[in-house]
């Protein structure tokens, strides 16, 4: 539900000389690797408006003269929405190093670290950090912010929502099997009526 694994699908284009195209040649590629999703607060593209509001962040800072050399390279590129790109800017404790942090500040590769090893959300939407630097990047993004707090609780309501739908369907086919129900459209306009709560939780 959150911060899923993410992979690199690879088959980045070249030009003809081996190079790389302008970074934004890639920005569907990119999208894919991160499953949609903003790397940082894992708001999904169309939680935060739509493809069109998605940025692509060059994950270590193209303004560092160490790392000018990834400008175009898809591997230093994460998808990103507008405020946490905005927020990370170039920010980069990690400078002088190899390290995408220093084991207290600094940032996650979401393709080599599990984000979910640093990151928690509680019932109530709250993301609280498990180990650093995961308290530095909610301090930094302000992950806490409210919009982000009630996005994170409304997955989990989806969630919970639909798993009751499905334990109650289950019921209801038992039922119907060990003749304890003959009536079947009782399912019918119960999976009718859910399919317009669906619409609306998709809405």
């Amino acid at each position: 539900m959150f911060y899923p694994t993410l992979a690199r699908k690879g088959g980045y284009p070249k030009k003809g000389d081996g190079s790389y195209y302008v970074y934004d040649y890639y920005r569907e590629h990119i999208a894919a690797d991160c499953q949609r999703r903003c790397v940082y607060c894992d708001a999904k593209e169309d939680e935060v408006g739509g493809a069109e509001t998605m940025q692509l962040d060059h994950f270590r800072p193209e303004s560092f003269p160490e790392f000018e050399h990834l400008i175009n390279d898809p591997l230093n590129l994460h998808y990103a929405c507008p405020r946490c790109n905005l927020w990370k800017s170039n920010n980069w404790p990690a400078r002088g190093t190899q390290q995408t942090h220093d084991g207290i500040n600094g940032f996650l590769d979401p393709f080599s670290d599990n984000r979910l090893h640093y990151f928690t959300v509680k019932p109530d939407g709250q993301i609280e950090p498990l180990r650093p630097p995961a308290k530095y990047i909610i301090r930094l993004l302000h992950l806490q912010r409210e919009f982000m707090r009630k996005l994170r609780e409304k997955r989990l309501l989806v969630a919970e929502l639909r798993m009751r739908r499905t334990n109650l369907i289950a019921e209801l086919q038992a039922d119907l099997v060990a003749g304890r129900r003959s009536d079947p459209e009782v399912i019918i306009k119960f999976l009718q009526h859910w399919e317009q709560i669906d619409a609306l939780i998709d809405s």
